[in-house]
């Protein structure tokens, strides 16, 4: 059996966003409520559901355009509660992330820090003359595997 189907039941999606980028700004991926994702949040329908402590994170990226004068880059950061909320935040993946002009794809793992249960991906764009489709999935892959 070929190891795509050993693990392709095991992956958890714990997000997925899409965004468009049009000006020389800073755009966050919205999971839906609460916008970013907690993994220590498990109810159902909430971003973060089916993390389980141990598993590791994939974050895939895609900004895709017909044009070639902007720039998008990624970013990934992890934060501690902050009374129900994302916290103050710090970059937290093992990556590269910076993108460049034209279509730009990317994927990162997430190093999870203990007492840091947010995450939050955003897209950076250096103009406005290029539009940028976004998408962002969050898998959550068993530490095991």
């Amino acid at each position: 059996m070929p190891a795509r189907q050993i693990i392709e039941p095991e992956l958890h999606v714990l997000g997925a966003s899409t965004v468009t980028v049009s000006t020389a700004t800073t755009t966050d991926f919205d999971f839906g409520t609460p916008n970013d994702i907690n993994l220590a949040t498990t109810t159902a329908g909430a971003p973060g559901l089916a993390y389980q402590h141990g598993n590791r994170v994939l974050v895939i990226l895609s900004a895709s355009t017909s044009g070639s004068t902007d720039t998008v880059s990624f970013a990934i950061e992890d934060a501690p509660d902050a009374g129900g909320s994302i916290g103050a935040r710090r970059p937290r993946h093992d990556g590269t992330l910076t993108g460049g002009t034209g279509s730009q794809f990317a994927r990162a793992s997430v190093r999870l820090q203990n007492g840091r249960p947010w995450l939050r991906v955003s897209v950076t764009s250096t103009g406005a003359t290029d539009t940028f489709p976004c998408h962002c999935t969050v898998l959550g892959i068993p530490g095991v595997l």
